[in-house]
């Protein structure tokens, strides 16, 4: 059966539609009402026009209307705005009223779609107008648009616009609106690896992605690092950094003066006088700049909680400055209307105890395991936990930030996660007013049905997202139909359905139990197949091309994991004695030991030998293992180190080495973490816990003429959990070292291994250290 037949059945059906929901199970769901009597309303008849589109300037839509009935008739409507019959009517008119439609009567962003003979009308309230135009594309038409891939013809493979030479509507009255009013998808902007220029923003709006709720975030505001006067005479609002210096893009949220000049910002916002605040309308934001909170004033120090974990050690000092923000500006000016919007993130996402905020607060948090993570009972669990907890402190719905970025960014896995969002949004209607999602620039070829069913799910969680991906698979592919059915199907099943080691995302959880190998030749078998049931059909042949490259990167990802290709081992050589940690590697212990060199980590050239070369090698006591880095500079007096102290999270900006070791052999998603960069400031953590510290640790860098080199020496007993050489049957660690260089610049990111993540902490990318004799 061809592609678009299927397709075609559902436009006959929308020509007859009766109000059927059982018919239109992949539609959004409507509010039915009784419908008028009178026969169905000709639009186009054999293929010649018999109604116009009216459209008073103005409304939004007409075009969109004429464009996409013309791509499935052939014929042009004509656009008018004198209201005539048979005419599809846009927006308020006196027609309009007398069939009772109002604009104004509908809910925010709300709609409604009534025929009277020879005429339909659709009416939407702002942005709903639109809403109810691609309604009616929909419903009646029969056009889905799944992903975004335009051709040379003006076509697009990612929608499926069934053909036709007759399009009527039967009597009809609908009405309809968003349970969710923030229903934002980012980015917007152009895929560079799937040709230059190309935009998301009409997929997005078809989709109705949109914003209308009043009170907005300005991410990461204000930062004061360019307010002179703050800089010379109160540096106290900046974080203070562990060796005594401040650190001017990130403020202390703990020091009273930090108050006080937000205070006194909000005063020139009211005075309207300059300031330096996020604001948006009448919302104030508060949102620490993108890094992990490091304030090591006594302020700060007196409410971190050392057992607040990865995402909870910095939650007491920004609820507290909230919480005496929001009092202050309901105290000082009661009639301006203000509300503060927080985002608790990093390590101050989750909920304190002992706070109430006043009525003026709002808060938007951030889900940072990302939402495809939440098929995990206890990561779901936890994650509803905090939104009830941050909902009880604020006593308003909350705001999400979601990330479909994550946990991609460390995983080439093709997995898809339809019942996870609507799971969500369905136990969520009445505790949210919708997500922001955060994605990344060529996510759609990767995760679309997932990201179509999620912004539908956002207008409404009674979405029927198993109808949703049949009817998507059986549009677009058609003869690979139940192939393609199967393959979506184990994409979904092995993700959603699994439950991973110890509830968190791991190498073992990802490919030994929701991908092993034996299914991912499976997928691999009925995706060739597919491609062998699709020739002869050039459409289906090139949507196949466009949703295979991301499977065939998880195949290969799999393949070079289950056969140890592709990743380099680090041999970590036993010495009598651990070499002094000085920096040089001039010890004899470092001529016994196998050195490897760095990759380009990312891009165009990734794999391919790094531009200024690095070393590492590994040597190992019965006491610890010690690592030596080398690292080729050219520009040693152009060396980036601005970003100091200890668990500075600014750190990765300056010239550094990173690295990440699993030191239970497990890859069960336990790591620690640390960057050093040529000053031997350092970060280390368990998994995202700052607050750890690796007890015993030493380290120092050595610079030369043009190469610096560092030594970092980590004890065992450092790792109460560790594989221990001497004690363990089993001697082998996971890890991967990375290079941040930056000097002269452009930036270079090199890595011991990679696979072309965004993140360095992939732990894909962790190959064995091996610890020989």
């Amino acid at each position: 059966m061809k592609t678009e037949k299927w397709a075609v059945l559902c436009t006959a059906l929308a020509v007859v539609w009766t109000c059927s929901a059982a018919e239109k199970s992949a539609l959004n769901p409507v509010t039915l009402k009784k419908a008028p009597d009178h026969k169905p309303v000709p639009i186009v008849v054999t293929g010649e026009a018999k109604a116009v589109i009216v459209a008073p300037k103005g409304v939004q839509g007409a075009h969109d209307l004429q464009k996409y009935i013309e791509a499935a008739t052939g014929v042009k409507l004509a656009i008018t705005n004198k209201v005539v019959k048979p005419a599809i009517v846009l927006g308020d008119c006196p027609e309009a009223a007398a069939l009772g439609l109002d604009s104004a009567k509908l809910p925010i962003e709300g709609f409604a779609i009534k025929t009277a003979e020879d005429q339909v009308f659709i009416v939407g309230n702002g942005g709903g107008q639109l809403w109810g135009v691609y309604e009616f594309l929909e419903r009646f038409v029969g056009m889905r648009w799944y992903f975004i891939s335009p051709q040379p013809d003006g076509s697009d493979l990612g929608q499926s616009i069934p053909k036709t030479k007759n399009l009527s509507v039967a009597a009809t009255w609908l009405e309809d609106a968003p349970v969710f009013r923030k229903r934002e998808i980012w980015p917007g902007c152009s895929i560079p690896s799937h040709g230059a220029g190309l935009q998301l923003g009409p997929l997005h709006t078809f989709l109705r992605s949109d914003d209308t709720w009043p009170v907005l975030l300005r991410v990461h505001q204000p930062n004061w690092a360019g307010v002179e006067e703050y800089r010379k005479n109160r540096q106290e609002v900046y974080q203070l950094k562990s060796d005594g210096t401040r650190d001017y893009n990130v403020l202390c949220y703990g020091n009273p003066k930090t108050l006080e000049s937000y205070l006194e910002q909000i005063q020139n916002l009211v005075n309207k006088t300059p300031y330096h605040l996020g604001v948006a309308g009448k919302a104030i934001t508060v949102s620490p700049q993108d890094v992990e909170l490091a304030c090591y004033c006594k302020d700060c120090q007196k409410l971190v909680d050392p057992n607040g974990g990865g995402y909870g050690t910095y939650s007491k000092v920004m609820a507290t400055f909230v919480d005496k923000l929001a009092r202050e500006v309901q105290k000082r000016w009661p009639n301006e209307g203000f509300t503060i919007i927080f985002l608790p993130y990093l390590n101050y996402t989750m909920a304190p105890d002992g706070f109430k905020f006043p009525g003026n607060v709002e808060v938007q948090i951030c889900g940072m395991p990302g939402m495809a993570s939440y098929k995990e009972p206890a990561i779901r669990d936890s994650e509803q936990a905090n939104l009830d907890k941050w909902l009880a402190i604020s006593g308003r719905k909350i705001q999400n930030w979601h990330y479909d970025v994550w946990p991609a960014h460390k995983t080439s896995a093709a997995y898809h996660y339809p019942h996870v969002v609507k799971d969500y949004y369905t136990r969520n209607r009445d505790k949210t007013v919708g997500s922001f999602i955060n994605g990344e620039f060529d996510h759609w070829p990767r995760q679309n049905i997932s990201l179509y069913c999620w912004l539908k799910c956002l207008w409404n969680p009674d979405f029927d997202v198993d109808a949703a991906v049949d009817e998507f698979c059986a549009r677009m592919f058609g003869p690979a139909e139940k192939t393609m059915r199967e393959l979506v199907g184990l994409q979904t099943d092995r993700w959603e359905k699994s439950v991973w080691p110890g509830g968190r995302f791991s190498p073992k959880g990802i490919y030994e139990v929701s991908f092993p190998r034996d299914i991912v030749k499976r997928m691999e078998a009925l995706l060739q197949k597919a491609k062998e049931e699709a020739k002869g059909d050039p459409l289906v042949t090139a949507r196949l091309k466009y949703y295979a490259p991301a499977l065939e990167a998880f195949f290969k990802e799999s393949k070079d994991l289950s056969e140890g290709t592709g990743l380099k081992p680090l041999p970590a050589q036993k010495v009598g004695e651990n070499p002094k940690v000085d920096g040089k590697l001039d010890e004899p212990v470092w001529g016994r030991a196998s050195s490897n060199s760095f990759i380009q980590a990312m891009g165009v050239n990734r794999g391919k030998p790094a531009i200024f070369a690095t070393f590492v090698q590994a040597v190992w006591t019965p006491e610890g293992i010690t690592f030596g880095f080398k690292m080729m500079e050219p520009h040693m007096d152009k060396l980036c180190t601005t970003h100091g102290g200890h668990d500075n999270g600014e750190m990765w900006w300056d010239d550094n080495v990173e690295l990440f070791l699993d030191v239970t052999g497990k890859k069960e998603g336990e790591f620690h973490q640390f960057i050093v960069n040529p000053n031997c400031a350092y970060w280390d953590s368990k998994v995202k816990d700052a607050s750890w510290e690796c007890k015993g640790m030493k380290m120092a860098a050595f610079k030369g003429p043009d190469f610096w080199s560092l030594e970092v020496f980590l004890p065992y007993a450092g790792f109460p959990e560790a594989a221990v050489p001497m004690l363990s049957s089993d001697k082998r660690w996971y890890g991967n070292f990375m290079r941040h260089r930056v000097a002269d610049g452009p930036r270079e990111y090199q890595r011991m291994n990679t696979t072309g993540a965004s993140t360095s902490d992939n732990q894909a990318d962790f190959a064995e250290i091996r610890f020989i004799e």
